[in-house]
């Protein structure tokens, strides 16, 4: 089916398979946006291959930049989804073997009382040496590297990534995304709000490549961030993304947003060059150190 939704073309194509085990007859709506073509693709023949799972997928093209903003495309595209859950996916994801989606889609099944349940994640860690601290089993970018603290079962977080996450229908009939302009921070405004409504956040295990480089700051990014601590930091010590963590008191708030900006630009010229690249990371988390000792005494 084509859907016309005033900005651009939903494209919906419901997928069923019942080849074994059953989601408790559970269905889901698989939902993602689509710059490239030849990504999406790709992705959909992986997909295509996934077994035992009850889903529809739903495209949203966006290629001639009809949408301005992640969060207004997915409102559209969850009206008119019909599954009893729905799956917010980037096209870059590959499931590494034919029962992956499954397994995720299982541990969702089984939890209750969440608010997203995502792939990768931030706990809620206040730990000074831990703050870049990411809990997933998926790898990334085009080298499959690992990213994060590897788990065996569904892991309480903070705030979840956007590249993989799944809330009820009900939760986004109550809380659909914001108005905020962009494509950044969605799953992680998203995570904030479940917490804030008494919901738990989890990261589940999952068999999945993620080939984008993950490296999406710019201006837009830090403008978004600083938007979100304004919304939602007063009920938060720290706002935990799989990126970095945000300040939500003090001068800090203002100043370290842009630091870690140009910080991470700084890193992403000598990623090439590991052993740099691991010496700019551990000098940037001894100045962090330092400067969170220094508004202590200060407070």
């Amino acid at each position: 089916m084509n859907w016309l939704t005033g900005h651009g073309q939903l494209d919906q194509l419901r997928m069923i398979f019942w080849d074994g085990e059953k989601v408790e007859n559970k269905s889901f709506s698989l939902i993602t946006i689509v710059n490239k073509e030849e990504v999406y693709r790709e992705f959909k023949k992986k997909l295509s291959k996934q077994k035992n799972v009850n889903y529809e997928l739903i495209k949203i093209e966006n290629d001639n930049n009809q949408y301005s903003s992640a969060r207004e495309a997915y409102n559209k595209a969850a009206k008119i989804a019909s599954g009893d859950y729905l799956v917010f996916l980037h096209p870059d994801i590959r499931f590494l073997d034919t029962n992956a989606l499954h397994d995720i889609l299982i541990n969702v099944n089984r939890l209750s009382d969440y608010g997203l349940i995502g792939i990768a994640g931030s706990p809620n860690n206040e730990d000074e040496d831990n703050r870049d601290y990411i809990v997933t089993t998926l790898v990334q970018n085009t080298k499959k590297e690992n990213i994060g603290e590897a788990i065996k079962q569904p892991t309480k977080v903070q705030t979840v990534d956007e590249c993989f996450f799944v809330v009820k229908r009900s939760f986004w009939e109550k809380h659909p995304f914001s108005d905020i302009v962009g494509w950044h921070f969605y799953a992680v405004e998203q995570s904030l709000i479940a917490l804030n409504d008494g919901l738990t956040n989890y990261v589940v295990p999952a068999r999945v490549w993620h080939i984008s480089p993950g490296a999406s700051e710019n201006i837009q990014y830090i403008k978004i961030g600083k938007e979100i601590v304004k919304r939602y930091g007063r009920n938060f010590t720290y706002i935990n993304t799989t990126v970095e963590q945000w300040y939500t008191h003090g001068l800090k708030k203002e100043l370290m947003p842009w630091v870690n900006f140009i910080a991470h630009k700084v890193q992403m010229k000598v990623k090439k060059h590991p052993n740099i690249y691991s010496l700019g990371r551990k000098i940037k988390r001894m100045v962090d150190y330092k400067n969170q000792n220094m508004s202590e005494k200060n407070d």
